[in-house]
C-alpha cells in the first residue's frame, strides 16, 4: 500500500519560494508516472505558493513521460487581483519539461449567483458493486497504481455500447485531511475516465492506447470526509486519432464536486496482435481466415 499524499509531497525552497521539488514514486506507475499523479503535484505546489485559500480551476499540458526520480518545480505568478490569482507551475526533470500548468486560486466568502441543477447518474452505490480485484482475472498484472486504490465499475464485461464510464474510486491507504488534499484527489480521479469511456464503445482487445495531451479541472465543492467518489466520464466524439472526454466527480449523496475535460491522442497498442490472438483463443472473437 502507498500514501498518495506522502508520495506526492511538495517542498518549496525556503530561500526561493518560486522553486520547489518533489520525488516521483513508482507506486503510481502506469507506463511511467501516472499523469493525474504528476498533475496533482503541480496543483499542490500552486496551492502552497498562493496567498489565497481555495483552488478554483486547473489546466495542464502533459509534455513528456518522466522517470521515477526527483523533479524541479518552477512557480510564477501570472496575474489576478484581490479575490483571485493565477499561478503557473512547470514540472521539470533534467533538461525535459514534463508538465506545464496553470491554476486559479480564489478567496473564501465570495458572494454571487447561486444555483445547482447538476443531476447525478442513477447508479448503484459502491457497497453494492464488486471491485476490479474481484472482477478481473488478471488483476495481479495491472499497473502498480492499482495496489493503492480501488475501483468499483458500474458496468463490466459487457458488449460495446455507449462511450460512458462510471466507476466508484477510493484510496486504500491515504487519509484526506483537508480541502487541498481533496482537490488533489479529485484532480487525480478526473484523469481516469477518458480511456475507460472510449473502450466502452469499442471493447477488447484495444487496438490503440490513448496518452493524455491535457487535463482541465473546475473545482466546485470539497468533501475531504468522503471515502468513495464517482468518476463519471463521457466521450461524445472520437475521430482523426484524437479523443475528447467530459467528466464529473460526484459524492455518494449525489453532490457535484468537480468537472473536467481531457484530450487524448491515439497510438497503436504494441500488444494488440497478442491480445487479438488471446481473444480468439478464448472464443471472444471468430478465428482469423
Amino acid at each position: 500500500m502507498a500514501d498518495f499524499l506522502a508520495d506526492g509531497r511538495v517542498e518549496i525552497d525556503a530561500s526561493d519560494p518560486d522553486r520547489g521539488r518533489a520525488e516521483l514514486s513508482p507506486n503510481w506507475a502506469v507506463w511511467g508516472p501516472n499523469g493525474g499523479y504528476l498533475a496533482s503535484i503541480a496543483l499542490r505546489a500552486a496551492m502552497m505558493r498562493s496567498r489565497l485559500p481555495r483552488p478554483a480551476s486547473f489546466h495542464c499540458h502533459f509534455l513528456a513521460v518522466g522517470e521515477f526520480a526527483p523533479v524541479e518545480l518552477r512557480l510564477a505568478f501570472l496575474g489576478g487581483g484581490k479575490r483571485a490569482e493565477s499561478l503557473r507551475v512547470d514540472v521539470v526533470q533534467g533538461e525535459r519539461m514534463l508538465l506545464a500548468s496553470t491554476t486559479w486560486m480564489v478567496d473564501d466568502g465570495l458572494r454571487g449567483y447561486e444555483h445547482d441543477v447538476g443531476a447525478p447518474p442513477a447508479v448503484k452505490p459502491p457497497g453494492e458493486l464488486q471491485g476490479y480485484q474481484e472482477l478481473a482475472d488478471n488483476y495481479d498484472e495491472w499497473f502498480p497504481i492499482w495496489r493503492s486504490m480501488e475501483g468499483r465499475p458500474t458496468r463490466w464485461n459487457q458488449p460495446p455500447g455507449d462511450p460512458v464510464s462510471r466507476t466508484w474510486l477510493r484510496f486504500t491507504d491515504t487519509p484526506i485531511p483537508d480541502r487541498h488534499a481533496d482537490a488533489a484527489r479529485q484532480l487525480f480521479w478526473l484523469d481516469f475516465p477518458g480511456f475507460s469511456a472510449t473502450i466502452a464503445a469499442h471493447g477488447w482487445p484495444h487496438e490503440y492506447l490513448m496518452p493524455n495531451l491535457d487535463l482541465t479541472v473546475q473545482f466546485h465543492r470539497f468533501a475531504p470526509e468522503e471515502t468513495w467518489m464517482l468518476a463519471d466520464g463521457y466521450v461524445p466524439l472520437a475521430n482523426d486519432g484524437v479523443v475528447g472526454c467530459v467528466s464529473r466527480i460526484w459524492s455518494e449523496d449525489g453532490t457535484l464536486l468537480s468537472t473536467g475535460t481531457s484530450k487524448h491522442v491515439c497510438r497503436p497498442n504494441p500488444r494488440y496482435e497478442d491480445e487479438l490472438a488471446l481473444a480468439r483463443e478464448q472464443g471472444r472473437l471468430p478465428e482469423a481466415d
